[in-house]
């Protein structure tokens, strides 16, 4: 399972679609309420982080999900020019923080290590 600490809605519809490309359903998070559930009732694989999500502390998602029993990958992304955003993720234990276009340049790589080899949409 993928999900996805994603506020804008234009990245949260990119993701989805490359999701869904590569044969992957992404839960889209917008409280940290929704955040413990999830955590709480499934094992995500993977949780994608936008370090300017509003309405959600990104760093506070990112240590949350740092104490499951099972932890899952931490993709976050942020603004090229705040690199103390980054600095914090990394510190709190996300695994790979990119510049948002780079994000964006890799999300189908991204997606390719948790999809269906047999998807008939997958490569597109």
């Amino acid at each position: 399972m993928i999900a996805a600490v994603v506020t804008d809605l234009i990245f949260a519809s990119r993701i989805s679609a490359q999701a869904r490309a590569a044969g992957l359903n992404v839960q889209l998070i917008r409280t940290l309420g929704a955040l413990d559930e999830l955590l709480t009732h499934a094992s995500p694989d993977l949780l994608i982080v936008d370090l300017n999500a509003q309405g959600i502390d990104p760093m506070v998602a990112i240590a949350r999900t740092r104490k499951c029993a099972k932890l899952p990958r931490i993709c976050a992304y942020f603004s090229h020019v705040q690199h103390e955003l980054a600095d914090e993720a990394h510190k709190l234990g996300a695994d790979e923080v990119l510049p948002r276009s780079r994000f964006v340049n890799q999300l189908r790589s991204l997606f390719a290590a948790y999809g269906k080899t047999d998807s008939p949409r997958q490569g597109t």
